[in-house]
């Protein structure tokens, strides 16, 4: 090569890409290999973790955003600050590594003397850059809110504020060196066992496998073969965007992230079948959010929910199954619904071809091998992660070379893209690192200053000893600490401030962590915030508000669902044969639900004499039990009887023969 061609090469650009894509791909391997040999306390692995991950984000937003044209005049401030701003950036992943690289050298002095000899000036600061690498990376990825709160809760704690509070707020204060030490050096706060260190091994490796399942082409198959579904169907693709984006959501780990990646798929699909802009925003955000919920992953919460429970992981997975089934076939039938309500239905434009399915049959062997390992082998995520990464990449290169043939091109190729894969799977987890060590500062200064165990004490005050109003406040508690955030946070947070006020009223655990949980998820369909509806309806270019309001009517469903499991217990905990008539008694109430607020029974819009009846009959269906078994029972018939009634007169009006 030719000095001239040289130099064309060796420019910042090649030289960042180069750097963020080897940071991407050895961020990875670093996670499988320690799945592989677990070769330090787990407390330390996630030190190394925090910098690679955190410094990645840097270099990968400042890759995404790079501008070639380094002639862009900087007269305004804005301008200056694109410019500047790269290279502030590229600093900040710099001292991340740096930062990690302190801890390491010192581990075992911060690790077993500091805590009993105190820690040194040096050991401070760099907690203090640690916790604001974390408070910037958080901004910079998820938005000015949960950056916010992290920073009101370290003003929360100081001592200039916590003793002036009011009330139930007021608390002796910490100084600045016990924030850094508690927020980052004390090996607490940004490296927090369960948040941190949960979210650097089983979140991790599920979030990488995601990525590198996305790089050998699962979101085109899912895609590609949504289409083809969709020709085939009256509804057209509704129903298979709602599903892809409930699989691809249940394992990306957050709502707004899997609307605006799927989204930009599946939202034009909708728009193109003539489904308005507000209604296709609203599915996909409703469907993503539900995604959260829906097992074995469940947005990743599946893993930190079985290690905070200390129950078996298979336990988690059955808990989730029914709440996940009764939300999704809510959402299915209510968007079946307003398809046929507003006349959004397509012509069949050809049978459906089973051929498409082969081309990602190979899908299916990871899958099962997840399965087998999780359920059957009892593995624990970690390590199920780790033979599922093995599985799909073994099973891509035999498909590549029975498909292409065995040729060092066929190789070169697949091993470029499972590189590809790998850098992916470090980017797509990136992001998330520095929200879990913000969210890890937030709970261990809220832990240490004692709020979070008032706020659970102050819903069962405020409750007055009646469950409905303490599920009832811990409902809108757990919507306003959701906040939008993605998945892994906000069930931390919402499990730490307000499940114990629910356990307090002698609610079953995994009840519990499923109650707030759901409603942690359904805060990215709620206003004002509702996360998942603004990505939505930017996409679709339509009213946030308007959007809104079609999101509540489709996910509406999913706000009376977790009332229900507490009242129909056999829903998490399954016995027999009280499971087996709970859920077809709840899962008629939940359609009755969505009748009513679609407005549409399958042949007629309703009107509020109507919508009011149906309103009644689910919530008998759904908590008519509390009664008495037979209210349960004579409602849900009632609404099967009705529906049936309806749609069977009008298909008979439709075939009786037209009189003169």
């Amino acid at each position: 090569m030719s000095a001239r061609s040289a130099s064309r090469w060796l420019t910042p650009f090649n030289a960042l890409r180069a750097t963020t894509y080897a940071l991407g791909v050895t961020f990875t391997l670093y996670t499988i290999y320690y799945a592989y040999s677990l070769f330090f306390i787990r407390i330390r692995y996630s030190n190394l973790f925090v910098g690679m991950g955190i410094a990645l984000f840097y270099l990968h937003t400042v890759l995404e955003g790079y501008r070639a044209d380094e002639d862009e005049p900087v007269s305004d401030l804005r301008a200056l600050v694109r410019r500047v701003d790269p290279l502030f950036a590229i600093g900040l992943a710099a001292l991340a590594l740096w930062s990690v690289a302190y801890v390491e050298l010192h581990f075992d002095r911060l690790f077993y003397d500091a805590p009993v000899v105190g820690y040194t000036t040096n050991d401070l600061l760099v907690g203090v850059t640690l916790i604001a690498l974390a408070i910037d990376s958080t901004r910079r990825a998820f938005g000015n809110t949960i950056a916010a709160v992290t920073v009101a809760a370290i003003v929360y704690a100081h001592s200039l504020v916590g003793p002036n509070m009011p009330g139930v707020f007021r608390h002796t204060g910490m100084t600045w060196e016990q924030i850094a030490r508690d927020g980052a050096i004390g090996l607490t706060g940004v490296y927090h066992d369960t948040l941190m260190g949960i979210g650097a091994t089983w979140v991790a490796i599920f979030i990488m496998f995601a990525g590198i399942a996305k790089a050998y082409g699962l979101m085109d198959f899912v895609l590609d073969a949504g289409r083809e579904i969709g020709s085939s169907l009256r509804t057209g693709v509704v129903q298979v965007a709602v599903i892809a984006s409930m699989i691809m959501g249940s394992i990306t780990g957050s709502a707004a992230a899997n609307t605006a990646t799927t989204g930009s798929f599946t939202i034009p699909m909708l728009r193109d079948q003539g489904i308005r802009d507000d209604f296709a925003a609203a599915i996909e955000a409703v469907a993503s959010a539900g995604g959260q919920m829906l097992p074995p992953v469940m947005g990743v919460a599946a893993f930190l929910m079985a290690d905070i429970i200390g129950v078996p992981y298979v336990d988690i997975i059955q808990a989730g199954l029914i709440p996940a089934a009764l939300f999704y076939l809510s959402v299915g039938v209510g968007v079946h619904l307003a398809v046929l309500k507003f006349g959004w239905t397509t012509e069949r434009k050809r049978e459906f071809d089973p051929r498409i399915l082969l081309t990602g049959a190979h899908f299916a062997i990871p899958l099962a091998v997840l399965l087998y390992t999780l359920v059957i082998l009892r593995y624990s995520p970690l390590s199920a992660g780790m033979y599922t990464i093995f599985t799909i990449v073994g099973v891509v290169a035999l498909k590549n070379a029975y498909v292409d043939g065995l040729s060092t091109t066929t190789a070169i190729a697949t091993g470029r893209q499972s590189v590809n894969g790998l850098y992916r799977g470090g980017v797509e987890m990136a992001p998330l690192v520095g929200v879990l060590a913000a969210m890890g500062i937030i709970i261990e200064l809220l832990t240490q200053t004692g709020l979070a165990q008032r706020v659970s004490t102050l819903i069962v005050g405020l409750g007055g000893g009646s469950l409905l109003i303490v599920l009832l406040l811990a409902m809108l508690a757990s919507i306003l600490f959701g906040l939008g955030m993605p998945t892994p946070a906000a069930y931390i947070l919402v499990v730490i401030l307000v499940a114990p006020g629910v356990e307090a009223m002698g609610i079953a655990e995994i009840t519990t962590h499923m109650f707030v949980f759901y409603f942690a998820m359904l805060s990215a369909i709620t206003p004002p915030v509702a996360i998942s509806v603004a990505v939505g309806s930017r996409i679709a270019g339509t009213s946030f508000t308007k959007s809104c309001v079609q999101a509540l009517r489709i996910g509406a469903p999913g706000f009376v669902i977790p009332f229900a499991f507490i009242a129909n217990p056999s829903l998490i905990y399954w016995s027999f044969p009280e499971t087996l008539i709970a859920f077809p008694l709840v899962l008629a109430g939940t359609v009755g639900l969505i009748v009513a607020t679609v407005g549409y029974d399958g042949t007629r819009s309703l009107g509020a004499l109507y919508r009011v009846l149906y309103v009644t009959l689910a919530f008998g269906a759904m908590f008519g039990v509390v009664v008495h078994p037979a209210l349960q029972i004579a409602t849900a018939t009632a609404i099967v009887a009705a529906l049936l009634v309806s749609n069977t007169n009008t298909t008979a009006r439709l075939r009786a023969p037209i009189r003169n």
